[in-house]
């Protein structure tokens, strides 16, 4: 593949590097918007006359710096807090905010909804114009599902910054609202927002947002078990808000989460059936060709729409999209990578920080494994029946999409499904033909309801048996190798591997190979180095999680953790992350209770007591470890609050002598303000987890 036959994809290269660049700085180069302007005037006088054959790299090395530039500019104008009257400036005094509802609001364990800020005051007699974007989270209640996209709020609550993750490689929930441009975030009470009014922003948003609601009430009839619904809604709107942790554990282990989002691989199968359809009419001539892209591109963004329009069905409809205006309009076979390179170059003007967004990663990178890897796969495998090719290649582009997203998905998700080929033949081929009888099942309930209930019937029984499949897949001896951690580096070196592989598989040059091979070689010594001092680790984790408590202690590649009746989603959160990053390989679960007493050979726990190497550390959940009887002062290096104990800092002091204390994120506000005062009064030394982030205390 020549590079002059694929200039979208030069171009691509250029903007989206200057854009990640002025990410990453995200700070404006003084001057450099009239750099842009005075270049950019000066190329169309560039573009128009023919150099000669020796200087031809010229005008492609001006634009791809120009294009880079621009990039830099664009990325770091984009941050909202540029904005001359962004209310972040205010944001102290502020407390009543009046905005637009952007997007369709998300349930949870708390209603977020993102709202555009377009005044805000001390009070709703002061309201003064500001703009910027707030991330609103509401009390789940039965008045939840009155926002929608569009309304007009009033809020009165505080709003504060997005805190960098409290506990050790956690996931970055400030960065990632960075790079959806929302800085500022506010809990709000259901007696603190009013709805203004409705039907503000923009009309088809708003009908495409309908649509999915409706939709979403359809499928409630159908499907009446809660996990079949989850499933049903993710698969044929994209809405994965319903899944269950359990059930979205197992698509996500088998490698099949992908299936419960309506993504590339739906409007594929869109596509491939209208042009089956389409394939059948007297269609000829440029004229009928055009008349074929426009129906199927109608029908593709009628899609979109009633699906509401989400993130990733935008990028595969905008690929889509490119395809046919370069197959149909221009006469002839688009290339597949300059279609690619294309729709990513127009998403990344529309919005450069989705080049951050993993989706928009892995929707790409899984295409490119599929187009570059699945024919050379194929030309190469053996010869099978016809009745079996059909699977054969389901398999080879499930591989080649794997291959292409392997590098992300180890970095994003730390596991590796290993049977995902599997998962993958029910998926596939189950979306595929709930994805058509969803389509129809639509109609039918409208101009045949009694015939529509039959279909709905059949599709849900269809889904609970997808679902039995998958979570018995899950349940098959090695199903998943979880807890890899690697870094950025590591997973930019192995995308550097995967190319190697694949220009030595087009080329058939050793050298590739060989450079390959050198690279894996150093980051199998790295990982040794790594093993190493994963093995010669000591150190306690105190993490900060709300209401609850939770310590890990390192001894090596093995972990002794301390904690509450925490359920398996919350400990995931707060610990798995450094606990993959530590290499754990074994863990011990011990219980906060009084009767708990264990021992190792450089750990001792009987409460409230934990010996580990030489460092001692009480930890007081109970005012009775301070206050029963009179017995004499216990030394210890720290003392850990934790639960409200109704205890003073004196009294703890007296009886536990200790060089710090700690109070954890399961005591309140109010008790840890006290406690915090009677330290600064005294001039005692304390660490406030819930303010400061986990306690790492390191041998």
């Amino acid at each position: 593949m020549s590079a002059r036959a694929v200039p979208y994809l030069r171009l691509f290269v250029s903007f989206a590097l200057g854009i990640f660049l002025g990410a990453w700085f995200d700070y404006p180069i003084p001057g450099l918007d009239y750099f842009l302007l005075g270049n950019g005037m000066i190329a169309p006088f560039l573009a128009r006359p023919k150099f000669a054959y020796r200087y031809r790299w010229f005008f492609g090395v001006f634009a791809s710096i120009l294009l880079f530039c621009f990039g830099f500019w664009y990325a770091a104008q984009y941050n909202e807090l540029r904005q001359p009257q962004h209310f972040s400036a205010k944001v102290p005094g502020v407390h009543y905010f009046i905005g637009t509802i952007y997007d369709a609001p998300i349930s949870g364990t708390r209603l977020k909804i993102p709202v555009h800020v377009e005044a805000i005051g001390t009070s709703p007699d002061s309201l003064e114009p500001a703009t910027g974007n707030l991330l609103v989270f509401l009390e789940n209640g039965d008045d939840s599902t009155a926002f929608h996209y569009g309304d007009r709020i009033a809020i009165r609550a505080t709003a504060r910054t997005n805190g960098p993750p409290v506990n050790p490689h956690a996931f970055d929930y400030a960065r990632y609202l960075h790079y959806q441009n929302i800085h500022y975030q506010a809990f709000v009470k259901k007696d603190s927002i009013f709805l203004l009014s409705q039907n503000h922003g923009f009309a088809l948003w708003r009908r495409a947002f309908q649509c999915r609601d409706q939709l979403l009430a359809l499928l409630h009839r159908h499907f009446p078990t809660q996990d079949e619904y989850a499933v049903a809604s993710a698969l044929l709107v994209g809405y994965k808000e319903d899944l269950s942790d359990d059930l979205r554990t197992a698509y996500a282990e088998t490698g099949s989460m992908h299936a419960l989002a309506v993504s590339g691989s739906h409007v594929s199968m869109l596509y491939a059936g209208l042009l089956f359809l389409l394939r059948k009419l007297p269609l000829r001539g440029r004229r009928g060709r055009l008349v074929e892209t426009l129906l199927v591109f109608c029908v593709i963004w009628a899609f979109t729409f009633l699906t509401g329009a989400t993130a990733s069905v935008l990028r595969a409809s905008v690929m889509f999209s490119v395809y046919l205006l370069g197959q149909s309009i221009l006469g002839r076979n688009a290339s597949v990578w300059n279609v690619l390179a294309a729709s990513a170059f127009g998403l990344l003007l529309y919005n450069p920080y989705f080049l951050f967004d993993a989706g928009f990663q892995l929707s790409y990178t899984a295409v490119a494994g599929m187009v570059f890897f699945y024919p050379y796969f194929y030309k190469r495998s053996p010869s099978l029946p016809k009745w079996a090719d059909a699977g054969w290649q389901m398999v080879l582009v499930g591989c080649a999409a794997q291959l292409g997203t392997l590098p992300l998905s180890l970095f994003y998700f730390h596991q590796f499904p290993v049977y995902f080929w599997l998962a993958g033949w029910f998926v596939i081929l189950g979306g595929a033909v709930i994805l058509g009888g969803g389509s129809l099942l639509m109609v039918l309930d409208w101009v045949l309801p009694v015939v529509g209930e039959w279909l709905g019937s059949m599709l849900y029984w269809m889904v609970w048996g997808m679902n039995k499949i998958i979570v018995g897949i899950q349940e098959l001896p090695g199903s998943v190798i979880g807890g890899i951690w690697i870094t950025e580096w590591v997973a930019v070196l192995l995308y550097l591997v995967v190319g190697l592989l694949g220009a030595a598989l087009v080329r058939q040059k050793a050298w590739q190979l060989l450079v390959a091979a050198g690279i894996m070689l150093c980051l199998g010594i790295y990982r040794n180095v790594r093993r190493a001092e994963e093995r010669n680790q000591h150190q306690a984790v105190i993490y900060c999680i709300n209401k609850y408590s939770l310590i890990d202690f390192f001894d090596g590649q093995s972990v002794i953790s301390v904690a509450d009746s925490l359920s398996r989603k919350q400990m995931s959160f707060a610990a798995d992350a450094n606990r993959w990053a530590s290499g754990m390989h074994n863990l011990t679960m011990l219980p906060a209770a009084f009767d708990t007493n264990y021992s190792t050979a450089n750990f001792w726990y009987a409460p409230p007591f934990i010996q580990y190497f030489d460092k001692k550390m009480a930890i007081i959940a109970d005012a009775r470890w301070v206050s029963s009887g009179n017995p004499a002062p216990v030394p210890v290096d720290i003392l850990v609050l934790e639960k409200n104990p109704a205890v003073t800092i004196a009294a703890c002091r007296k009886r536990f002598p200790h060089a710090l204390v700690i109070f954890d994120a399961s005591n309140t506000w109010k008790q840890t303000a006290r406690w915090k005062s009677e330290c600064i009064a005294a001039n005692w030394p304390f660490y406030d987890v819930r303010e400061q982030g986990a306690y790492i205390l390191h041998w």
